[in-house]
C-alpha cells in the first residue's frame, strides 16, 4: 500500500464508518461517532505495518473497536450518573412515609418470609433498591435476587388469599 493522505483514506473509508454507526443503531450522537470512527481510523492509519495484512481489515477492526469502546463507555457512564439524578429528582416529590398501622401489616405478612425473601421485600419494593444494588450489598447475583423475589411474591400472594 503506498502512503496516501489521510484525507485520501478518510473519504474512502467513509461509506464503511456510515454503515458501522447504521449498523450499531447510533442516530442521536452521529457526528460525534462519526468524529469518534475517523479517531479509530487515524490511529489505524498510524499504527499500520503493511507486512502483516491487508490495511482495510485493519482499519475497519480499528474503527470497530474504537466505537464500541465509547459505546461501552457511554452506557457505563449513563448507568452510573443517571440513579444519582433520579435519587435528586425523587427528593423534591412528597413521599409519604408509611403510616405505622400500614408497618404493622407488611411485617405481619414477611413474618413467614425467609432472611433474604424479606430483604427482598424491605429493600426493593418498599425503599426502591435495584436487584443491582441489592446483590451487590449482598455479594449475590441479580438472579439470585430476583429469585428471592419470585419466591416472596408467591408467598404473599398465598398469606394475603388466605386472609
Amino acid at each position: 500500500m503506498q502512503k496516501s493522505s489521510f484525507d485520501q483514506i478518510a473519504s474512502s473509508f467513509h461509506p464503511l464508518i456510515v454503515s458501522m454507526i447504521k449498523k450499531f443503531h447510533i442516530y442521536k450522537d452521529y457526528d460525534e461517532y462519526y468524529q469518534i470512527a475517523l479517531i479509530g481510523l487515524w490511529r489505524a492509519y498510524q499504527k499500520f505495518d503493511e507486512s502483516k495484512g491487508s490495511f482495510s481489515a485493519y482499519a475497519y477492526t480499528t474503527v470497530r473497536g474504537t466505537i464500541l469502546s465509547h459505546l461501552k463507555g457511554t452506557i457505563l457512564y449513563e448507568e452510573r450518573e443517571t440513579p444519582a439524578e433520579q435519587n435528586l429528582l425523587s427528593l423534591n416529590e412528597d413521599h409519604a412515609l408509611p403510616v405505622p398501622l400500614e408497618s404493622e401489616i407488611i411485617k405481619q405478612h414477611i413474618e413467614h418470609l425467609t432472611g433474604r425473601e424479606k430483604i427482598y421485600v424491605l429493600e426493593h419494593l418498599l425503599e426502591g433498591y435495584s436487584y443491582k444494588d441489592i446483590a451487590y450489598k449482598y455479594g449475590v447475583s441479580t438472579g439470585a435476587v430476583k429469585n428471592w423475589g419470585k419466591a416472596a411474591r408467591k408467598k404473599l400472594k398465598a398469606s394475603l388469599l388466605q386472609e
